[in-house]
């Protein structure tokens, strides 16, 4: 082959390394058809949940929050065991969802808010304090909605283990 042959054909396939790593998708070099695999719906939103972003452990945080300060917003702190009861249980289920999102995978740490959510449920009852009906209501109330976001949550699992 002649020297300017080389050329050419040099040029020709620099070019077309050039043009196929412009080109949006390509893994590889030279125009092979490697493309990038693209998530699109519910799969995407199963892989974004990750550590700190599961929706579903901020829900329970903040549904923690807001039994911490039920008693306040209802002007009920001079009832010590349901005013008690509300401060205990809202602060362990915020540090349960602190720590269910610290986690990589959500395991069975998942649990402990529903254990707890069970606990808060029963609590007007056991406690005695059914009758004050602001904080038994929202007890009864914020215990379904964490019940509800963690089997969410265990939802979400079981379509990864699909996928």
């Amino acid at each position: 082959m002649s020297e300017q042959t080389l050329r050419q054909r040099k040029v020709s396939t620099d070019v077309l390394l050039l043009d196929s790593v412009r080109e949006p998708g390509l893994r590889a070099p030279g125009g092979r058809a490697h493309r990038i695999p693209k998530i699109r719906g519910r799969a995407q939103e199963v892989a974004a949940m990750t550590t700190w972003r599961r929706w579903q452990d901020w829900v329970v945080v903040g549904l923690g929050v807001v039994l911490f300060v039920t008693p306040f917003i209802f002007g009920e702190t001079a009832n010590s065991v349901a005013a008690s009861t509300a401060y205990v249980l809202g602060a362990l289920i915020a540090l349960a969802g602190v720590l269910n999102a610290a986690t990589k995978d959500a395991g069975g740490l998942e649990l402990i808010p529903a254990v707890l959510a069970v606990i808060l449920f029963v609590s007007p009852w056991a406690f005695g304090f059914s009758a004050v009906t602001g904080l038994a209501w929202a007890a009864w109330i914020i215990a379904i909605l964490i019940v509800l976001t963690v089997g969410s949550l265990f939802a979400m699992q079981n379509r990864r283990a699909i996928a």
